[in-house]
């Protein structure tokens, strides 16, 4: 990564006007000139260019920043190369590797760059990958469309990839800290992605970064399974096909947001290639950032059970910070769009979507208004906080006003009631994160810290599932294999799975329910471990059942936290060996930042 320092040279040197007027053409008023946005469909000069300040500004989509960013988002190239581009217009000298940062990034991508090319080879020269691209085949997903994606295959053996980035000079610690890899309590690399078909995510730059993998064969683990946060890999900030589909969504200025890859890969099939995907993640402000940069007209597909209106009414919440109102389209039948084209085939698709667009709040209030029985109060009740909490979302009181009036004229209640109500609603309180918690750092080895860190997140994950069947679901789709890795949490396995059977024939966990799991697993004649344990759990006032975020922070504390303790017990096992050459390897990656236990630390 290039320095702050150089980064202010070149913006302060650099003549901001001359370089978007290369590209744009600005016509002066008043001290600024102004031109039409290239970051979406501008039909009036909406974008400012200041020489004064040396910024751009687009007063339509909101896209601003200085010359360095407005090269990068105009080239789809990183930051580090637009201010090489610059430095050179300028005649100053700078690699994009003048850092150890930049080096370490470089490394990283090029172990990316390599698994995937090792995945894509077993696919398509192995005995597995000939089941594997019938499974793809039998999906519709054709050689194009493998290719154009990079799709490969994880083999059903416990460390190949493991062994080929090695024979490819790619250290261990790298592999642990792009999740490819990780070790286990003897010390033994095993591959995180087995028996999966893989998909490469790649960033904004069209680099891949991290992988999802998915089974293919009948099997009771989690149906996809993701790479962990990493330097280069951040969840948050990337979206599926992104890179690929952001000449299309400029061009018809629209896009279309997917839960998963293969609603992205069913939407190519069907003429639309404008479709990206969240990757199982919520949908957060980086992602809405990078969105509106392209496209102000968003259109929302998701299932509709209760995960993909969860993730409808979360999404219609982010966009309105943007003042953004998205359309929203459900396929009928709580059909996927790759369940839908292979039944109905693509020219049906294609025409669903251009005929089905709904405003998000508009598609909310019809759900919520289908279980509604006019005259029974308690049908009332729900339907009114349903709308309550639709129209919450908004930042809009036109919004507001309009869907509670609605609701007075459906339910028979005044408006101003409603409106009384409505006001009545409590502010959440803020949340207590993990880390805010108190810890002893001074006689606790940093194994030990790691492993109670991921304790305190899944106190906090485990209360969230007891009253939410959508967070249980979301925690097993993103955990997956992540589950049974240590045995110091077999307290809290066993019982995670005893809710997967109760939450298989039931909707709703009260307490009681939860206390009755972890009675049935206590011994008869023992002491109430499992009892004793979930009681804890219920009566932990420091975990905010009313913030979402608390869980999704919780996840990623938890994955990272696992990453940490594989580094550590690498560190470790080179410090036990007693090879000078692995110490000193690993002293130096830890200096270029990652993230090991140092001699004092053990």
């Amino acid at each position: 990564m290039i320095s702050q320092n150089i980064k202010k040279q070149i913006v302060e040197q650099t003549n901001i006007v001359e370089v978007v007027g290369e590209v744009v053409k600005l016509t002066k008023k008043g001290s600024s000139y102004f031109g039409l946005c290239p970051f979406h469909n501008d039909k009036h000069p909406s974008m400012s260019v200041s020489e004064k300040v040396k910024m751009f500004n687009c007063f339509s989509c909101n896209t601003k920043g200085n010359v360095i960013y407005f090269v990068s988002r105009y080239n789809n190239i990183s930051e580090d190369q637009a201010t090489i581009i610059l430095a050179k217009r300028l005649g100053i000298e700078i690699s994009d590797a003048s850092s150890k940062e930049a080096l370490k990034e470089e490394r990283l991508l090029k172990v990316m760059n390599d698994a995937t090319n090792f995945y894509e080879f077993y696919l398509h020269n192995t005995e597995e990958g000939v089941k594997a691209k019938a499974y793809l085949t039998s999906r519709g997903i054709t050689d194009e469309i493998i290719k154009d994606l990079r799709i490969g295959l994880a083999s059903s053996e416990s460390n190949l990839l493991n062994q080929a980035l090695k024979k490819n000079n790619h250290s261990e610690l790298d592999q642990v800290e792009l999740g490819l890899v990780k070790i286990d309590n003897k010390d033994q690399a095993y591959d995180v992605f087995r028996n999966r078909i893989i998909f490469p995510i790649e960033n904004n730059n069209g680099q891949v970064v991290g992988f999802s993998g998915r089974i293919y064969t009948k099997s009771d683990q989690a149906k996809y399974i993701n790479s962990s946060e990493s330097a280069i890999f951040h969840k948050g900030q990337i979206l599926y096909n992104f890179h690929k589909a952001t000449p299309t969504i400029r061009s018809n200025d629209k896009i279309i947001i997917f839960e998963g890859f293969m609603d992205v890969i069913a939407a190519k099939k069907a003429q639309i290639p404008y479709g990206v995907a969240t990757m199982g993640t919520a949908l957060t402000q980086e992602h809405v950032k990078n969105i509106l940069s392209l496209t102000k007209n968003i259109v929302l597909c998701f299932d509709g059970d209760s995960a993909g209106i969860h993730a409808m009414k979360r999404s219609a919440f982010v966009f309105a910070n943007y003042h953004i109102i998205p359309k929203a389209i459900v396929l009928p039948n709580n059909l996927d769009p790759d369940e839908y084209l292979k039944a109905y085939g693509s020219q049906a698709l294609n025409n669903y979507f251009s005929q089905n667009e709904k405003n998000v709040y508009q598609w909310l209030y019809d759900l919520a208004k289908k279980d509604f029985i006019k005259g029974d109060l308690e049908s009332v009740e729900r339907f009114k906080k349903e709308v309550f909490e639709c129209v919450r979302c908004s930042k809009e009181n036109t919004i507001i006003e309009h869907f509670i009036k609605m609701l007075a004229s459906d339910i028979e209640i005044s408006f101003e009631s409603l409106m009384n109500d409505f006001g009545k609603i409590a502010n959440f309180q803020p949340t207590l994160k993990p880390d805010d918690l108190p810890k002893n750092r001074v006689t606790t080895p940093k194994e030990v810290r790691i492993k109670r860190k991921i304790f305190i997140a899944y106190d906090v994950l485990l209360k969230h599932m007891v009253y939410s069947k959508l967070k249980f679901i979301e925690f097993m789709d993103k955990m997956g294999d992540e589950l049974y890795i240590d045995s110091s949490l077999t307290t809290y396995f066993e019982i995670i799975k005893k809710m997967e059977v109760f939450y298989a024939e039931n909707e709703l966990m009260d307490e009681q329910d939860f206390l009755n799991i972890a009675k049935s697993l206590d011994l008869p004649n023992k002491t109430n471990d499992y009892y004793v344990f979930a009681k804890r759990i219920l009566d932990n006032k420091m975990i905010n059942l009313n913030d979402s975020d608390e869980f999704e922070q919780c996840l990623n504390t938890i994955q990272k936290c696992w990453s940490d303790l594989s580094k550590t017990r690498l560190y470790n096992k080179a410090l036990s060996s007693g090879n000078i050459e692995d110490i000193q390897k690993f002293e130096s990656l830890r200096k270029e930042n990652v993230k090991v236990m140092s001699k004092e630390e053990k």
